[in-house]
């Protein structure tokens, strides 16, 4: 009896097995069952399909209920017919798949910046079979996107996008490896100048979106000057900016709190110096008071003619660069026009060779820098939680051995802090005792 009984397989088991992935994101659950003195372990799925700890121990229950009832069937047996199915399976399928699983998790903005490389992807690669991928066929549609005109950033952002798609194919077992993945697979990308504006370049930006706005019809003269003086002095992003309703702004305490753009970015808080207060003031005390009964709170900061909110490629391509001459219509000077035309003819240096909102950012960084303050502030400000960004930016600022502090000072100073800023004090953080904590370490 006893020989007999140790001769048997051992009693059905079973365990769930979460894998977590390199990226900090993605899970994938799998069952370790042993039944009929074998042992067998079956993927289940990823976290973005779905899958959890409770759906598992679902699973696992009605597996171990089948066993003992003796109508399982070993995972073997049926990866035959799960490989038949999915052999014809198109980048298409995986793609959109993949999209629906993703997309939830992501801020407006990331999904339109995400959906223009999806709709690459899925265009040149969609009829493909997604089994049969290879790094040829991926070097080929990198090609491809080349003979569009694309930049080297833009097609290694397509190309980034397929590897996160492809991450799921190889999970569901359809790929062994994602033929996407590595540097051989992305273009050179030439390093980026990284410029921002001079603290006089800003005044002169400044003017001239005021200019601007004077030579325009009475209900059209405000937003232009603010608008950028915000950009230069506080560090949000133009989407934030633009989305940002007036009940989000306190002139009293100084503050903007802007909405969602990135996790490090969810609620931040802007301070405001006492220089862009005033400009502030200016520009909503001109805001037509009919859209400010019609819209209340809910109003944008910076509206359009109906109340509306501004368009991004509006800012970047008319209000800083301008418009070409079209038909009869005459060209419009943006103001990184106006500001060159004006610094050519006194003889000072031009405004870096392409200005956009993100060279505006970069300006608010290197004013901080010289102002003296503290880089866990800025980085606070900016909406960051990597550093990179902010020292390279202050890398390049301590190369610089002259500078107008007192322009600086007047840009950035806070209703808080004197007026005067003792000229002893070198440019960068320090621990003087009388500065506000936004300077010290």
């Amino acid at each position: 009896m006893q020989a007999r009984l140790a001769g048997m397989p051992r009693r059905a088991a079973g365990r769930i097995e979460p894998h977590e992935w390199a990226d900090g994101r993605t899970v994938t659950f799998r069952l370790k069952v042993r039944a009929h003195g074998q042992r067998y372990t079956i993927t289940l799925g990823t976290n973005h399909a779905g899958w959890s700890m409770e759906r598992a121990q679902v699973e696992l229950e009605q597996i171990m209920g089948q066993i003992e009832r003796g109508t399982w069937e070993p995972p073997k047996k049926r990866a035959a017919v799960a490989n038949e199915l999915d052999r014809d399976e198109t980048v298409r399928v995986t793609a959109y798949r993949w999209w629906q699983q993703r997309k939830t998790e992501l801020a407006n903005n990331t999904q339109l910046d995400y959906t223009w490389r999806l709709d690459h992807a899925v265009r040149y690669l969609g009829s493909d079979t997604t089994a049969e991928l290879d790094p040829r066929r991926v070097d080929d549609f990198r090609q491809q996107l080349v003979g569009l005109g694309l930049s080297p950033r833009s097609v290694n952002m397509v190309l980034d996008l397929l590897a996160q798609i492809l991450d799921d194919a190889v999970g569901y077992g359809l790929l062994d490896a994602n033929p996407a993945r590595g540097r051989r697979r992305r273009m050179k990308v030439p390093k980026s100048s990284r410029s921002f504006l001079e603290p006089d370049m800003v005044i002169d930006v400044l003017d001239a979106a005021g200019a601007w706005e004077r030579e325009l019809p009475e209900h059209q003269r405000y937003g232009r000057r603010a608008f950028l003086a915000t950009l230069c002095l506080s560090g949000p992003r133009i989407s934030e900016l633009i989305e940002t309703p007036r009940g989000r702004l306190d002139l009293h305490s100084g503050q903007i709190v802007l909405g969602k753009k990135t996790e490090a970015g969810i609620d931040r808080t802007l301070e405001l110096s006492a220089f862009l207060l005033d400009e502030l003031r200016g520009h909503l005390a001109a805001v037509p008071a009919r859209l400010r009964e019609t819209h209340g709170s809910e109003l944008p900061i910076y509206p359009t003619r109906t109340g509306g909110r501004l368009n991004p490629s509006n800012v970047r391509n008319r209000l800083l660069n301008g418009t070409p001459a079209r038909g009869k219509r005459k060209p419009i000077k943006g103001v990184v026009q106006r500001v060159n035309d004006k610094r050519a003819a006194e003889g000072r240096m031009l405004l870096p060779a392409r200005v956009t909102p993100h060279t505006l950012r970069r300006t608010f960084a290197s004013l901080c820098f010289f102002a003296g303050r503290d880089l866990r502030w800025v980085m606070g400000q900016l909406g960051h939680e990597d550093p990179r960004m902010t020292l390279a930016v202050y890398a390049q600022c301590m190369k610089r051995s002259q500078i107008d502090e007192a322009l600086v000072w007047q840009l950035m100073r806070f209703a808080d802090e004197t007026d005067a800023r003792g000229h002893e004090r070198s440019f960068g953080p320090t621990n003087d005792p009388t500065r506000s904590r936004r300077s010290r370490r």
